[in-house]
C-alpha cells in the first residue's frame, strides 16, 4: 500500500512536468531494492545447505530463481499445496510480497504514461474494484492463489494508488488528522487480535486504510516521529534479513526453539540489518551510474551461480544417504490415486487397485495413502483398491476446513470432500466384491481449533465448532452406512507423531548437519505425542464405542513406554511429519502381519 502511495506520487509528479523516464524510474527501483535483495539470497543460500534437508534445498532453489526473476509469488504458489513445506521453513518466503510489488511496477507506469491523465484515478479505482472482487470469489476455492498472485493483492497497491491520485485538499487533511489515533490503534491491534473473519481481505483493508490516514494526515515533527523515521530506514534491509534468520534458527531446534533463541535472532537481524544498510543500500542509491551497472551485474551473476549451490548439495547428499527416493511422496499405489477436489470418482481408476476384484478397500487421506504400499505388498491375491483424498476426513456428512489465509482446505474444499465420500460409498454399493474396508487419517482437523466442522443437513452445509462429538458422529455414520451395504469396516489410528518433521530430522542426523534442543535423536517421546494428540486419541476412543468398530494402532509395536521408534535397521518409516515413507509403510505391514490383522479385526 505504502509503495503504490510513493510510486504513483513519483510517477504522476514527473508525467506533470514531462520530465518521466521509463529507463530512470527501473533503474531507480533496482538500485533501490535490488542490490541488498542479492546479498541476502547469496547469504541465505550459501547457509542452506548447514540447516535445510534436501527437501527444502530443492524448494529453496526454487525460491532463488522465483526471486531473481521477479516470480517469487508464483513459486511460492506453487509450493503451497497438501505435501508441501511449511510456511515457516521457507526462508525466502517473505519474497513473494516484493515480488507482487516489482510486478506493480512493470504495470502502473505504464498505465500512467499512456492513459489521459482524467483517466487515472477513474482507471486505478476500476481496478481496485476488480481486484477486491476477484479476491473474494478466488479466496474461496483457491485461498493459496488469493494470497500470492497479483491479480487478487494489486488492490492493496491501488488503495496507495488513489490516495497519492486524490487532490490534497487542508480540509480534508485536518479531518484526517483527528483519525490518526484511532488508525494508529487499528495498525497495533489487527496483528494482535484479527478479525477472525473467513477472508483475510477484511483485516487487510482496515490496516491498508489506516495506513493510508497516516500517510495523508499532517503530522508535526516530535522525536517519537525522528524514531519512526530512522526504523523506516532499515526497515527494508529488515524485512530482507529477519525471515531467513528466524527459518534457519527454527531448522537449528528442529521445532519451536526458546525465547532467548528468538530474542537472539531478532538482534541479530537488527544488527545485520543496520550493516546492510550502511553498506549496501546507501551506497548503492548515491553511487554513479557506471558503477551501480557493473556493481548489480556482479552481484546478479554471483547470485545465480550461487543458487545453484543447493543443486549440488543435494547430489551429493543423494550419494551419502539416498534419502530422495526415501522421502519421496507416498501416494500409495501412484499419484493418480490421490484425488483432487471437486472430482467426484464413479469408478476406482485401474491404476489404484491391484486386482481385477479386490477385497479390501483402503478409504481415507494421504495417512490412507501412506497404508496402502505395505498393504500391497502382504494383502496377497485377496488384493486390494484405494479410494483416497489428501486432507479428506473418511466420515458421511462431515468435513473440516479452515479459514487461516493461504490454506488448502477453504470451505469449499469441505464440501468437495462430503461429495467425494459419498461418490466412494457409491463405489462400494456397486462392488460386492470389497468385503473390507479400511479407513486411515490422522484424524486431527476435526478436533482443532484451526478448523471448522462443515456438517451436511439435506442440502444445507452448515458451520460448526470443531469438536470431538460431532467427528466422532460424521465417522460413525460412515460406518453404518458400510455395514448396511453387508460389509465390514476396520479404522486405523494414525502413527505417533512429533512437533518437529521426523524424515527432515532423520536426513539431517544421517547429513550431520547442526541440530540443537532436546529431539537431536529424532525419537518421538510418548508424553509429547499423547499430549499434542489428546483430543484425536479422545475422538478414536469414542469412534471405538459408539461405533462398535476396532481402531488398530502402531503403539505398540513402535513405542515403549517413553519414546517411539523413528528408523528400523536404518530404514526411515517417516517421510515427513506424520506420513509414513514407502519402506516404512512396507516394513511396518511385513512385521506386524497389518493386512492379515486389519481383515481379520473388522466387524
Amino acid at each position: 500500500m505504502i509503495s503504490g502511495f510513493l510510486i504513483t506520487g513519483l510517477i504522476t509528479r514527473q508525467l506533470e512536468q514531462s520530465q518521466f523516464s521509463f529507463w530512470e524510474f527501473y533503474y531507480r527501483r533496482a538500485r533501490r531494492l535490488l542490490p541488498a535483495a542479492y546479498v541476502v539470497i547469496a547469504l541465505t543460500t550459501v547457509a542452506a545447505p548447514f540447516f535445510l534437508s534436501d527437501v527444502g534445498l530443492r524448494e529453496l532453489r526454487n525460491q532463488v530463481f522465483g526471486a531473481l526473476t521477479f516470480t517469487g509469488n508464483v513459486v511460492l504458489w506453487s509450493q503451497a499445496d497438501y505435501f508441501g513445506g511449511a510456511a515457516e521453513t521457507k526462508p525466502l518466503l517473505h519474497f513473494w510480497s516484493l515480488a507482487v510489488e516489482e510486478q506493480c511496477y512493470l504495470l502502473l507506469p505504464a498505465f500512467f504514461a499512456l492513459a489521459p491523465k482524467k483517466w487515472w484515478l477513474l482507471g486505478v479505482g476500476s481496478l481496485l474494484v476488480t481486484s477486491v472482487i476477484l479476491c473474494f470469489y478466488v479466496a474461496f476455492r483457491h485461498p493459496s492463489a488469493a494470497f500470492y498472485l497479483l491479480p487478487t493483492r494489486f488492490w492493496e497497491m491501488a488503495v496507495g494508488s488513489i490516495g497519492a491520485l486524490l487532490p490534497a485538499s487542508p480540509r480534508v487533511a485536518a479531518r484526517l488528522a483527528t483519525l490518526r489515533f484511532p488508525a494508529l490503534g487499528l495498525l497495533l491491534l489487527i496483528p494482535i487480535g484479527p478479525s477472525g473473519l473467513q477472508d483475510p481481505v477484511v483485516d487487510a483493508a482496515l490496516v491498508c486504510v489506516a495506513t493510508l490516514i497516516l500517510l495523508l494526515a499532517p503530522c508535526k515533527e516530535s522525536m517519537a516521529v525522528r524514531g519512526m523515521a530512522k526504523l523506516g530506514d532499515i526497515s527494508y534491509s529488515l524485512y530482507l534479513i529477519h525471515w531467513p534468520v528466524l527459518v534457519y534458527v527454527r531448522a537449528a531446534w528442529l521445532s519451536e526453539p526458546p525465547a532467548v533463541a528468538i530474542y537472539a535472532a531478532v538482534f541479530f537481524s537488527v544488527v545485520a540489518s543496520l550493516a546492510l544498510h550502511r553498506f549496501v543500500e546507501k551506497p548503492f542509491r548515491r553511487g554513479s551510474v557506471t558503477s551501480h551497472v557493473r556493481m548489480t551485474s556482479g552481484l546478479v551473476i554471483a547470485t545465480s551461480l550461487l543458487a545453484i549451490v543447493p543443486a549440488v548439495d543435494i547430489g551429493a547428499t543423494e550419494s551419502r544417504v539416498g534419502v530422495s527416493d526415501v522421502r519421496r511422496i507416498n501416494y500409495g499405489l501412484g499419484r493418480a490415486c490421490d484425488l483432487t477436489p471437486g472430482s467426484l470418482p464413479q469408478t476406482i481408476p485401474e491404476a489404484c487397485q491391484t486386482a481385477d476384484r479386490p477385497e479390501l478397500l483402503v478409504w481415507g487421506d494421504s495417512f490412507a495413502m501412506a497404508l496402502v504400499p505395505g498393504l500391497a505388498k502382504t494383502v496377497g491375491e485377496a488384493g486390494l483398491a484405494q479410494l483416497t483424498m489428501s486432507g479428506c476426513l473418511p466420515a458421511i456428512g462431515v468435513a473440516a476446513f479452515s479459514r487461516r489465509a493461504a490454506s488448502p482446505y477453504p470451505r469449499a474444499f469441505g464440501e468437495d470432500c462430503i461429495r467425494f465420500n459419498d461418490s466412494v460409498l457409491s463405489i462400494l454399493k456397486n462392488r460386492p466384491e470389497m468385503r473390507t474396508v479400511a479407513i486411515s487419517s490422522p484424524f486431527d482437523a476435526p478436533v482443532s481449533n484451526d478448523f471448522i466442522l462443515l456438517k451436511r443437513t439435506g442440502d444445507t452445509f452448515t458451520e460448526v465448532e470443531a469438536s470431538v462429538d460431532g467427528a466422532a458422529e460424521g465417522i460413525k455414520s460412515l460406518v453404518e452406512a458400510v455395514r448396511a451395504l453387508g460389509r465390514r469396516v476396520v479404522v486405523v489410528a494414525p502413527p505417533p507423531v512429533a512437533s518437529f518433521d521426523i524424515g527432515d530430522c532423520l536426513e539431517r542426523k544421517a547429513r550431520g548437519s547442526l541440530m540443537l534442543g532436546d529431539y537431536r535423536d529424532c525419537k518421538i517421546h510418548v508424553s509429547d505425542y499423547r499430549r499434542m494428540r489428546s483430543r484425536t486419541l479422545e475422538l478414536l476412543n469414542q469412534v471405538a464405542m459408539k461405533a462398535d468398530v476396532e481402531v488398530v494402532s502402531y503403539h505398540d509395536f513402535l513405542c515403549d513406554d517413553t519414546t517411539c521408534k523413528t528408523e528400523i535397521d536404518g530404514k526411515y518409516l517417516y517421510r515427513d511429519s506424520g506420513h509414513l515413507s514407502y519402506e516404512g509403510s512396507e516394513l511396518i505391514a511385513r512385521k506386524t502381519g497389518l493386512a492379515e490383522r486389519l481383515i481379520r479385526a473388522a466387524r
